[in-house]
């Protein structure tokens, strides 16, 4: 959960090809396929078959190389802020027991849309992060986030709608309010499918578009894994 490390410019609105608009009534019936229980841990070679590959994406679109420099850092003196700073500094999720992840653009002045995939090692463990996740999104209202090189922002934190694919899903905008990223604003969704946490980080992506490209996410997950998003 790393949504506020990112610092691209908002722009252009993404739509992928397979879906546009989400709607709870589709959600429902995707979740209701039968599908097998999970049999052995995941490991990361099955999450990286699970991303979304650039052929699922808009035209224009392009697979940004991942960035192994100095990351932007949360802090905040709020006790409420707690868990969320700890979630978004970690490399990946408390107990993930393998992980993936891509990174798209739409070019320059973006959209820019991220991808991370967590395996847990039940699904009873995967529960329990995700409702650790919804409460962390929930009680925290803001952050101090240290940009590299830049300087330090301070982020607005507030919930908002989440699109209703997978199992207990949450979102939360963060709005960078001064400092090098004043005025971008980052959308963050988590929603779980079994025992795999889904994270998606969008910048300049309308709701349309994020209904869209998490319901993409989420049914490639099922089909690739055999994971149900109900378990």
């Amino acid at each position: 959960m790393s949504a506020c490390a990112h610092s691209a410019t908002a722009a252009k609105s993404m739509t992928p090809k397979s879906s546009t608009t989400a709607s709870p009534t589709s959600a429902a019936t995707t979740s209701a396929s039968a599908t097998a229980p999970v049999t052995h841990p995941r490991t990361a070679k099955e999450l990286t078959a699970a991303l979304l590959v650039l052929k699922d994406m808009p035209s224009g679109f392009s697979v940004q190389p991942k960035d192994n420099g100095a990351q932007p850092m949360a802090s905040s003196t709020a006790p409420s802020c707690a868990t969320f700073v700890k979630l978004s500094n970690a490399a990946h999720l408390p107990g993930s027991i393998a992980s993936a992840d891509r990174s798209f653009s739409g070019g320059q002045n973006g959209p820019e849309i991220d991808e991370e995939l967590d395996a847990l090692k039940s699904v009873d463990a995967a529960t329990g992060t995700q409702q650790n996740v919804v409460t962390a999104l929930g009680s925290c209202h803001s952050v101090k986030l240290a940009i590299p090189g830049a300087g330090t922002s301070d982020v607005k934190v507030e919930s908002v709608s989440a699109p209703q694919f997978g199992s207990d899903p949450a979102a939360a905008r963060m709005t960078m309010t001064s400092g090098p990223a004043s005025g971008l604003e980052v959308t963050m969704v988590t929603t779980r499918v079994e025992d795999v946490e889904l994270a998606m980080t969008f910048v300049g992506a309308v709701p349309d578009d994020i209904d869209g490209a998490t319901q993409l996410a989420v049914e490639k997950v099922q089909t690739t894994l055999g994971a149900s998003s109900k378990a």
